[in-house]
């Protein structure tokens, strides 16, 4: 979604009015990645629930998640059909 904020106005709005977080991609069941739709700014959520910013830290590890889980999902449908 598009908007009409400079990055300077749009992380102003979201000081005041907190950031429109939405799914960016979803990791697994319990981990999500947000970003908001007037600043940019992108979020994770972790295994324990907690909102925190979306560092290359943590974006390593919800890519080795998503690795881990697309593996699972084959090696689950791989004994379905075994």
């Amino acid at each position: 979604m598009k908007n009409s904020y400079s990055k300077f106005k749009a992380t102003v709005v979201c000081n005041f009015t907190g950031h429109d977080l939405q799914v960016s991609h979803t990791v697994n069941s319990k981990v999500k990645e947000y970003c908001c739709s007037k600043c940019g700014k992108q979020m994770t959520k972790t295994i324990y629930g907690n909102l925190v910013p979306l560092t290359d830290t943590y974006a390593r590890i919800n890519s080795a998640l998503t690795d881990l889980a697309i593996k699972k999902s084959m090696r689950d449908s791989n004994t379905l059909y075994s």
